[in-house]
């Protein structure tokens, strides 16, 4: 349940956590605009700062240079290329991420410890999966 103050109670294991998303900045890496719209429409409703969306390699790796990241949701297909080199970078800096994908099998076994949404994905599944990667202010 999303409450109106921002906070998402979501199911980490056995505990209950409860994160505020308020002002957290998250990266939103698509290519599909319906799914960059609808995402970036699901983290404003929890008052999360939208970054991007980034259609591509190029402009998410800007965004990370550009702008301090909380998180990122990062589909692997971004039409002729792999979202790895992202994901390689927001690992190297700590960054939390989840690949929101509809093809999971495709993730390298390098980032296999790392969540992943199938697509098509339910809102609090996003959101559960956001608040088990990202730390508590």
């Amino acid at each position: 349940m999303i409450q109106a103050t921002g906070s998402v109670p979501a199911q980490s294991g056995k505990a209950l956590v409860t994160l505020d998303f308020s002002d957290r900045k998250v990266l939103i890496v698509e290519d599909d605009i319906f799914i960059a719209l609808d995402l970036e429409r699901v983290l404003d409703g929890v008052g999360c700062s939208v970054i991007g969306p980034a259609s591509s390699v190029e402009r998410a790796l800007r965004s990370i240079s550009d702008t301090r990241i909380d998180a990122a949701l990062l589909d692997v297909n971004l039409g002729p290329e792999l979202v790895f080199p992202v994901a390689d970078r927001l690992s190297a800096e700590g960054v939390p991420f989840i690949f929101v994908t509809g093809e999971p099998s495709t993730v390298p076994e390098r980032h296999w410890t790392r969540p992943v949404i199938t697509k098509p994905y339910q809102a609090p599944a996003v959101l559960e999966a956001l608040a088990a990667v990202m730390k508590p202010t």
